[in-house]
């Protein structure tokens, strides 16, 4: 019985505590609903409070005044370009503003339009702000800087040749070409009065040592005034270069010096070289050395006819362009260092004189006349001539010392007479120190063979049907 009793008396297993029958009660959720409510009531009250915030940096926008626009004003340049804007109203707005929720202006509203002196002029301008987003319900509190300075100018733009200013030296054997710059003028614009301080623009470089090729540079593009002061500080000025930097070629070229070559016609075998001076007798050519290699002589295009001489004149001079080959460059400069362009050719005829004779009918000749039933004659049976030479010389010359030649061959065998040119020499040794002056022509006759001959008989004459003259000898 005992037993028994001790056995229902001993204590009963505990139960276990779930978690989860929380959320069944009562107590446990009214609690989680207050604290929540709680919460939520302090975050609405934060967010809904009024704070004042500041926006940092809003560019400022800058207008014209209708009178400062009609003038052709600009502003170039503020005492601030942003301002910074303090706002006040619900932190649930105010925070969302950025720069792109206002707009802020200054107008350019001079009290006068008349621009003195060589600098910008300059003017009080008030900021305003206006709103820009939907957010509306705030209240701007302040704007700083309240109040800037502008500086206006009328707009002007002007063109400038850029100057070349690169020195640099040729190597042994070379030349110096000119430099070539990639843009040959600039464009400077800005205010007015900073641009007309502009007198020139160039570049300048000092190449170090002889070149012997082309150099490569790149050159900033300098600004100068009329003092020739370099302008530094252009940003300052409020300038605007449309090209700042010039890429520059520095060439070199090879030379080489060639012979002037003269030709001269008629002229007689002792005429002695020293009588004959040309200048420049050769010339220096710049060039690749393709081109350079080409070239040997530089031959003058004019003929020097000593036919056309005076010997009464014991000097005379031609000159002539002196003709440049392709490719090269003519870089001959005299000793005032003044480029040689022409060449001088001086001819001393001092001793020399004229002579004139008269041709015998016997020395003078058709040749390559017609043929078949016609013949060609002269109708005069002489021919005055005019010959030049040493003085002892030409003296002893008669009518027998020349030789004329009447040539039919470029002549249409018609009958009829024409004039047809001759050729008048001075055979033998005599024609090695004198020569014809002028050029000669000769009345021929075009007739029958047969009245030809009829004529022949009558008067004897030289009947050209192919037959050559034969020169008398000395």
């Amino acid at each position: 019985m005992n037993m028994r009793r001790n056995t229902e008396e001993q204590p009963r297993e505990r139960k276990k505590f779930r978690l989860s029958g929380l959320i069944y009660h009562n107590s446990f959720v009214l609690a989680c609903s207050f604290l929540a409510a709680l919460v939520g009531w302090f975050i609405t009250a934060a967010g809904s409070s009024d704070l004042n915030r500041t926006v940092y940096n809003v560019p400022i926008q800058f207008t014209l005044s209708p009178e400062a626009e009609a003038d052709g004003l600009r502003v170039w340049g503020s005492s601030y370009q942003t301002v910074d804007i303090e706002v006040s109203g619900s932190n649930m707005i105010t925070s969302k503003l950025t720069l792109e929720d206002f707009e802020v202006t200054a107008a350019l509203s001079p009290t006068s339009t008349k621009l003195t002196g060589n600098t910008t002029q300059k003017a009080s301008a008030q900021v305003r702000v206006m709103k820009k987003s939907t957010y509306t319900d705030y209240e701007v509190v302040s704007v700083s800087p309240e109040e800037i300075t502008l500086e206006y100018d009328r707009y002007k733009e002007v063109s400038l040749t850029v100057e070349n200013e690169i020195s640099f030296t040729a190597g042994a054997g070379f030349y110096p070409g000119t430099p070539v710059l990639s843009s040959e003028k600039v464009a400077v614009s800005g205010p007015e009065s900073s641009v007309n301080k502009i007198s020139r623009a160039a570049v300048v470089y000092s190449v170090d040592g002889p070149l012997r090729e082309n150099k490569e540079l790149s050159c900033p593009v300098r600004l100068y005034d009329q003092d020739g002061q370099e302008i530094g500080d252009t940003a300052g000025l409020y300038l605007t270069i449309d090209v700042d930097t010039v890429q520059v070629t520095v060439p070199v070229y090879p030379k080489k010096t060639v012979p002037v070559v003269v030709t001269m016609a008629h002229r007689p075998a002792q005429f002695s070289d020293s009588r004959i001076t040309v200048e420049p007798s050769s010339i220096d050519l710049a060039g690749s050395a393709e081109a350079l290699g080409a070239v040997t002589e530089i031959h003058m295009d004019n003929v020097i006819d000593f036919a056309e001489l005076d010997p009464d004149t014991s000097s005379q001079s031609f000159q002539f362009e002196i003709p440049v080959p392709q490719n090269t460059r003519n870089i001959t400069n005299n000793s005032s260092n003044n480029a040689i362009s022409q060449v001088t050719v001086s001819i001393n005829l001092n001793g020399y004189k004229r002579q004139t004779v008269t041709v015998p009918e016997g020395n003078i000749q058709v040749i390559n006349g017609p043929a078949g039933d016609l013949a060609a004659l002269t109708i005069a049976r002489t021919l005055d001539v005019t010959l030049a030479g040493p003085e002892a010389q030409v003296q002893r010359l008669t009518g027998d010392s020349v030789m004329v030649q009447v040539d039919m061959s470029n002549v249409t065998a018609a009958q009829g007479n024409v004039d047809v040119p001759v050729t008048v020499t001075i055979p033998g040794s005599s024609g090695e120190a004198c020569w014809v002056l002028g050029s000669y022509t000769m009345a021929v006759t075009i007739v029958s063979a047969e009245e030809a001959a009829a004529k022949s008989e009558s008067q004897p004459r030289d009947l050209a049907k192919g037959m050559a003259a034969v020169p008398p000898s000395d």
